[in-house]
């Protein structure tokens, strides 16, 4: 399976397909998957690029709307995670995963697939979004749709995110993330990435740089790959965990002439080589749901509803420096009931159910709330399969006025003054000194 890993997409489609195709047709190879590690910027219209955290005067549409309505098509199978630059109203109708064009998946906001080729299985991980301390113990999902003050705040990083991975006890292959893990680049050459990013030496010093939940999650996950973006430069490490095991942690550039934005591989049964790409069959590239991944969504949906009621799950030990469980045995209790709903999903490839939706607003200049916006198709079907409707969570992941949708006091959007205090508060909490209300599942 010959693969292509790109770094930080922002909507460059056209250049990015146009490398992978250019490729293809002078070394007569072909290219099965293209990974991509966020800010892909799926815009299909101006009211998806007025849901993108940026400054107004620096939105761009890209050319993704192009493939979106079928005037080109990407090259090879795409598979995509969300970063902090996206099209966070047409992610969040896609939270569960779903196809955004033709050839295009977005992996979800937290998920586990296999991807297939002949006898060759692929088992994929991903994690949208990055770390901020001060949404990292807020409830999941901000309410929807998204008013512009939410539009920095949607794509961070929550506590449901990290114990969904925990939860999952498999091996996975290639994990892909925006942030990077914290630490990570105690793994690699800190002295040539500090030569290529000065201003990353403070960050280092103080341990900023980076995601301390992700490094929680490289150390339980252990894939055989990781890749991530967000950084803009090119850096590799080789982290080893016990038993032998280890992870290659590559980050790449954004897409702009002469960086190092793109990287190859090819996948077997036997290994995994880097810029030798095969000349191999053209059979089919499937994407299967992973059975015990089913498992953990099917445990963990229960908190996408409870908003303002989910207790803190994990705190950040300051001696460890790294996250970890609050409640321990409540955790082991979701591990167990995870196990057993596992065991009766019944696995599935992933349906192609995308359906294409006519837009006319090129007059448009800024955000508008929508009235209503209807479940998608693809999450509605999702949402059968897992034995759900859903419907609980109107105001999240669609919004029908007409229908009811849970209470909440309103969301809290931390200002930057705020930052520095809630750090403080957040990092001196302990097991020992958190009020922990009864669990609501």
């Amino acid at each position: 399976m010959n693969i292509a890993i790109e770094g930080c997409f922002h909507g460059n489609a056209d250049e990015i397909f146009g490398v992978i195709d250019h490729i293809q047709k002078t070394k007569g190879i072909k290219v099965d998957l293209l990974l991509v590690c966020g800010d892909f910027q799926s815009f299909r219209n101006k009211q998806d690029m007025y849901n993108m955290a940026c400054p107004k005067k620096y939105l761009q549409m890209g050319s993704f709307y192009k493939y979106y309505q079928g005037i080109k098509q990407a090259p090879c199978l795409t598979i995509f995670i969300g970063g902090n630059h996206e099209a966070s109203n047409y992610l969040r109708e896609l939270y569960f995963g779903g196809w955004v064009a033709p050839n295009i998946y977005y992996l979800g906001n937290t998920n586990v697939i296999n991807v297939k080729k002949g006898d060759i299985n692929l088992r994929l991980g991903g994690i949208s979004g990055i770390f901020k301390i001060f949404d990292f113990n807020q409830p999941k999902l901000f309410s929807y749709p998204f008013q512009k003050e939410q539009l920095n705040n949607v794509y961070h990083t929550k506590q449901i995110d990290i114990i969904n991975f925990l939860l999952y006890e498999k091996q996975i292959d290639i994990f892909l993330s925006h942030d990077w893990p914290q630490s990570i680049y105690y793994h690699g050459n800190t002295k040539d990435l500090l030569l290529k990013k000065r201003h990353f030496a403070e960050d280092i010093k103080t341990q900023k740089l980076g995601s301390p939940p992700l490094k929680m999650l490289l150390k339980h996950l252990k894939p055989a790959y990781w890749f991530s973006a967000h950084m803009h430069v090119k850096f590799d490490a080789v982290v080893q965990h016990q038993k032998g095991l280890i992870t290659k942690f590559l980050s790449l550039d954004k897409c702009i002439e002469g960086r190092d934005f793109l990287q190859f591989m090819t996948y077997t049964n036997e290994g995994v080589t880097f810029d030798q790409m095969q000349q191999v069959d053209n059979a089919p590239v499937e994407l299967h749901y992973d059975q015990d991944w089913i498992g953990v969504v099917t445990t963990t949906f229960k908190l996408l509803t409870l908003w303002d009621k989910i207790p803190q799950l994990l705190y950040f030990d300051k001696d460890l420096k790294e996250y970890r469980h609050t409640k321990l045995d409540k955790f082991e209790e979701m591990k167990q009931e995870m196990k057993a709903r596992a065991q009766k999903v019944v696995v599935q490839k992933i349906p192609y159910n995308f359906e294409l939706k006519q837009y006319d607003d090129d007059d448009q200049t800024d955000l508008i709330i929508p009235a209503v916006v209807p479940m998608n198709n693809q999450t509605k079907e999702f949402l059968t399969y897992i034995g759900e409707t859903g419907l609980d969570l109107n105001g999240f992941i669609f919004y029908d006025p007409t229908m009811p949708r849970p209470e909440f006091q309103g969301e809290k959007y931390v200002k930057q003054i705020e930052v520095e205090q809630i750090n403080q508060e957040q990092g001196d909490k302990s097991p020992e000194h958190l009020q922990i209300e009864q669990l609501p599942f």
